[in-house]
């Protein structure tokens, strides 16, 4: 961690700190991130912890987790619902009847 700047170690350990809190199922909110850092001696901007905690708020850490921290990305795949309605084929229109014209169905042509 020596080529951090003390900016970068504070953000890493909000978000270390999130993922404790998170990991012992409490509530992650400014205070007890906080709480964390003077614990640990770690110099910090109340700002900086209160945009994360409204980041976290908006975000389940649990999905970021899961997603591998992406948030909102879009894939180049199509999903499999997606594929499963190009491979369906469009049922075709039956041909009409020659029998039965228009005219029959309504008593007539327009011109009659």
């Amino acid at each position: 961690m020596e080529n951090l700047s003390q900016e970068q170690i504070t953000e890493k350990a909000i978000i270390y700190s999130a993922l404790m809190l998170h990991d012992d199922e409490i509530k992650v909110t400014s205070e007890k991130i906080q709480n964390v850092l003077k614990s640990a001696n770690i110099p910090f901007e109340s700002y900086m912890v209160d945009m994360y905690v409204r980041f976290f708020e908006n975000n389940e850490i649990g999905n970021l987790i899961s997603s591998g921290g992406s948030v909102g990305t879009v894939t180049a795949e199509p999903s499999t619902a997606d594929k499963e309605e190009e491979e369906e084929p469009e049922p075709e229109p039956e041909p009409e009847s020659e029998s039965e014209s228009d005219d029959d169905m309504f008593g007539g042509g327009l011109f009659d």
